[in-house]
């Protein structure tokens, strides 16, 4: 490697949370033995460091300790996991995601705790109470538990309802899942849920004045035969109907329309109904026509 390889390793380990970098995930789509070959390495494989995940799970544990103080006082470990409410899709999603980061959590702080990497998979494993717990995740997925954490605590500042909530976890969820290759604990199996539709939590599209009209008992949406896509154009539609701020993602509608009964479940939370947070403005950015002016 050259000098300028090195920088280039090194600006990317270095500010690599700031740039917009490709998502490397493994799929098998048949049954077959490895058959690719790699280089030896020259040194052990980097241990990954727990520090992040350890501090998701601080993070999500006392959210979830502020919403529900009366039912997780005085309980610590598994107890704790089974007094976490279970009445919404949010809440079950967050209950899993937190048992996991459990594992990795106490893996780093027990004194049995032992981690290594195996043929590309992180293994974390611990005795804790006589019970052997166990985690074998890809470090992609270490990742993913992170930003799920991470985007379900700013979600609290943004304008995003339920619904679009529990869309973005639940496929957040789907892929940690993905990436999980042996999960043990108390209860030995993890739990899983039956997404609703897939949705794109890569990236997405802010839509705010889309051509809309009610049609009947529905809400239809103007969408050009270039975006109709919605796995190629994951498209927000930022809608006002009766004064009201609805956020609609593409994926909620059926032939770009959406009934009005399930409206209600994409309603934008903003104090009045209408006005979005500050820090929203400079997504809708949008250059001022002046008659006349030359374009450059």
């Amino acid at each position: 490697m050259t000098a300028l390889d090195d920088a280039i390793a090194d600006y990317t380990t270095r500010f690599g949370d700031r740039l917009r970098r490709t998502e490397h995930r493994q799929i098998e789509l048949y049954t077959k033995k490895k058959k690719l070959t790699f280089a030896e390495e020259t040194d052990a494989p980097a241990l990954p460091c727990l520090f992040g995940a350890a501090t998701a799970f601080m993070l999500l544990d006392g959210h979830l300790e502020a919403e529900n103080e009366e039912a997780l006082e005085g309980k610590t470990g598994w107890q704790r996991y089974l007094a976490l409410p279970r009445i919404t899709a949010i809440d079950k999603l967050l209950a899993e995601i937190h048992r996991i980061l459990r594992i990795l959590r106490t893996v780093m702080v027990h004194k049995s705790g032992r981690l290594e990497v195996k043929d590309g998979i992180v293994v974390a494993r611990c005795t804790v109470n006589r019970c052997a717990v166990a985690l074998h995740i890809t470090p992609v997925g270490l990742n993913l538990l992170e930003s799920a954490v991470a985007w379900f605590l700013d979600s609290r500042r943004q304008p995003y309802g339920d619904a679009y909530v529990e869309a973005m976890l639940s496929q957040h969820f789907t892929d940690i899942v993905a990436e999980i290759k042996r999960f043990a604990d108390e209860d030995r199996i993890l739990y899983q849920f039956r997404p609703r539709a897939f949705f794109n939590r890569h990236y997405r599209f802010d839509c705010d004045n889309p051509k809309h009209r009610i049609d009947g008992d529905c809400l239809r949406i103007e969408i050009g035969p270039l975006y109709a896509d919605p796995v190629r154009h994951p498209i927000d539609f930022f809608v006002a109907v009766d004064e009201v701020l609805h956020i609609v993602p593409a994926e909620a509608l059926t032939d770009g329309a959406i009934a009005l009964t399930d409206l209600p479940r994409w309603r934008a939370r903003t104090p009045d109904g209408q006005t979005l947070p500050a820090h929203l403005r400079t997504r809708f950015g949008r250059e001022t026509m002046i008659a006349g002016l030359p374009m450059w």
